[in-house]
Formats: C-alpha cells, structure tokens, sequence
C-alpha cells in the first residue's frame, strides 16, 4: 500500500469576507504545499454559477497555478466536455502543455458540471456513451502528430499529448474509460455507492492501449483529518456546514466559516442527510483516519487517491494533506 500515489483535488472555495484573489491564492499556496512535499498530481474541477467555487474558467486557474510552482503536475479534474468542443480543448490545454511541457494533466467529463438553467447558456450538447467516446477519439486526434495533417487543425494543440483521465461518477463512464484504454479518475466523494460496481467493470473490460497498459484508478474522496480530537471535530463541523450548504442549493452565497458554540442547532432531516448522504472519506483524528485508509485500500485497491476538501485556514488545510500523506506513505 505504500506505493499509492496521493495527491490533491481542488475546487478552489470562497468564504464569506474574503476576496475572490485571496481563494486564489490559497489554492496556490496549497499547490506550492503540494509540491514541496512530492504529491503525483494537483487537480482542479470545472463548475459554474456559484460564489463558493471559483473553477469556472479551469484553463486559467491552472495557468496561474502553473506560473507559481516548478515541478507539480498540475490539472482539469476535469473539464465537462459537453461545455466545450474537442478543438477548443485541445487548443486550451496545448497551450498550457506549450507553456508548461510535461506538467499538464487532463481529465475530461460528460455532465454539465452546473445547474440546469445555466447549463442552457453553456451547454452545447448532450453525450450518451457512444458519443463520449468518439469525443475523447477526436480529441486524442487533434493533439496527436497525426493532426498537422488535418485540413483545420488546433495550434498550439498539434503534437501535444497531453495525458488524458476519464472522470466518472457512474458505471457508464467506466466502460468508457475502459474501452478506450485510459486511465480511470471515480468521484467516490459524492458516489459512493457506486465504486466498487464501477471499479470492477472498468478492471474488467479494459483494452490495453498505446497509452495505458494496465489499468490504472484514481479515487476521489474527502479528507479532514487532525492530529487531536478536538480539532478533529472542529473540522468535521466546518465539513458538515459545507456539506448542508451544497445541499441546500445556496449556490448564490459563499461558503460560511461559522463558529460552532453559535451555529443552529441541525435539524432531524439534515442529520438524516449528513448520514446519508456523505461521500467516501478519510477524516477524524490520525487514527481513525488510520482505519479508514486501510479499509478503502482493502475493499478498492487504487492505485491513487485524490483528496478533496474544503476547510478554510491554510495552517490546518496543510496540516490535513500532511498527515494523509504521512498515512499512506508509512501504512
């Protein structure tokens, strides 16, 4: 187990009181922690309408994190395809791979990553399974050698390579993934129920490819983990605001950094939610983490996890991915 790559997931949250340039630079900070301390890979995810994520425009958060570390690999965790065509993709993320050479990841989804009502102002269209994977097949097309010849080609985009991961949160994505011979990226921190299903599938039917010989499973879930109980349970009470706030839809407001001795009391249907419906998580004190790890890994087996998390303060938000880290390194 202690093979297993680790590395991080942002999606770049707002709070109350503070400006959009500060969440910014906090997500830099934590990708500057990142590659001092040799995480694989740092992610962020695409998402639109709302103050409390600031992802929307993913290309240019990555170049701004790019331009502030040296050696990271830095990423769309992912780009939802149906928001864009396969030529802008390639011209985008070439781009950055032209600036950035090797450093560039992306991963690439089907849904909208948004609301229905802004999905009508962005959304270009719908992918079924079928159409996602030609999609990805033309986009693998126009950053490879082969696309110089093609008579409306993406520059910079021609030649590229930039690595490509399918994202997912259902069995469909997994064929997909395995199909095309890619590596496999599971939302399993708001799929859960899903993974092991998925999963499976995707070892499964997977076809060996010029790209991927084996396959190859990213996993995504929470993490908030401390080294002391109490602190522990301040940020799962932080997590459990964000996690009310999300399925609220108060997609208008940025997150609230609430203090917990004048928080109101939960009500019986958001308890009921909190049980329900968390995602997959490694959190708690360092030995409750400890377990939790070594249980994903016993039922799982990925060969990567990709933590997600929202807490506010760089000192215990640093302190959260160090001790994940020391967990999966040293287990």
């Amino acid at each position: 187990m202690a093979d297993t790559k680790i590395s991080i997931l942002n999606l770049v949250p707002k709070y109350q009181h503070e400006t959009m340039k500060a969440a910014f630079d906090r997500a830099v900070a934590l990708a500057q922690f990142a590659e001092k301390n040799n995480f694989t890979r740092y992610w962020v995810a695409e998402h639109h309408n709302t103050r409390a994520v600031l992802g929307s425009a993913t290309d240019l958060v990555l170049a701004y994190i790019l331009s502030h570390t040296e050696r990271l690999r830095v990423g769309a965790g992912g780009v939802m395809l149906p928001n864009h065509t396969p030529f802008q993709v390639a011209e985008r993320y070439g781009t950055l791979q032209a600036l950035y050479p090797d450093r560039v990841d992306l991963g690439v989804g089907r849904a909208p990553g948004t609301d229905r009502a802004t999905a009508k102002l962005i959304y270009r269209r719908h992918y079924n399974q079928e159409d996602f994977v030609e999609a990805l097949r033309t986009l693998q097309g126009y950053m490879s050698d082969e696309a110089v010849d093609l008579p409306v080609a993406p520059t910079p985009g021609i030649g590229a390579h930039v690595p490509i991961y399918v994202l997912g949160s259902s069995d469909a994505s997994a064929y997909v993934a395995a199909e095309l011979g890619l590596p496999y990226s599971f939302a399993g921190h708001f799929s859960p129920n899903s993974i092991g299903h998925a999963l499976d599938i995707y070892r499964k039917q997977f076809k060996p490819s010029e790209h991927l010989e084996k396959p190859y499973v990213i996993l995504g879930l929470t993490t908030n983990i401390a080294a002391t109980e109490e602190e522990a349970e301040a940020l799962a009470f932080q997590a459990a605001q964000v996690f009310l706030h999300l399925i609220h839809r108060q997609s208008r407001d940025e997150f609230l950094k609430m203090d917990p001795d004048h928080a109101p009391e939960l009500t019986s249907i958001e308890k009921f939610y909190l049980r329900a419906h968390r995602g997959l998580s490694i959190s708690g004190s360092l030995d409750e983490a400890r377990d939790q790890y070594r249980e994903i890994m016993r039922r799982y087996a990925p060969d990567e996890i990709i933590g997600a998390t929202y807490i506010p303060d760089q000192a215990p938000l640093e302190e959260n991915f160090r001790l994940l880290a020391d967990i999966v390194r040293n287990d």
